[in-house]
């Protein structure tokens, strides 16, 4: 048998480079759906107003009865009217 110690170094530093070069892609990635993510939820914050029917974190619709600040009160199907966070509502209705 030869020497497989060069060989075996250059296997290691080529498997190295790819996982260096995999990591910055997944970093890069990671980054631009993060951008996106945050720029729709800012946009999102800033379209909650009264009649809107929204979604909001645990999969519950309502409609925006008022918006006091940070504070939304919806009211849902059954009349109840909940005072949420507007930052649990994860979506809003199309209609």
């Amino acid at each position: 048998m030869g020497d497989l110690g060069p060989n075996i170094l250059a296997s290691s530093i080529v498997v190295l480079a790819l996982m260096v070069i995999m990591g910055v892609i997944y970093t890069i990635w990671t980054q631009v759906n993060m951008r996106k993510k945050r720029n729709y939820f800012k946009e999102l914050h800033t379209e909650i107003a009264p009649g809107r029917e929204v979604m909001f974190g645990g999969g519950i619709f309502g409609v925006v009865h008022s918006v006091n600040g940070d504070r939304v009160e919806i009211r849902v199907k059954s009349g109840a009217v909940m005072d949420v966070s507007r930052y649990a509502v994860q979506e809003i209705s199309q209609k």
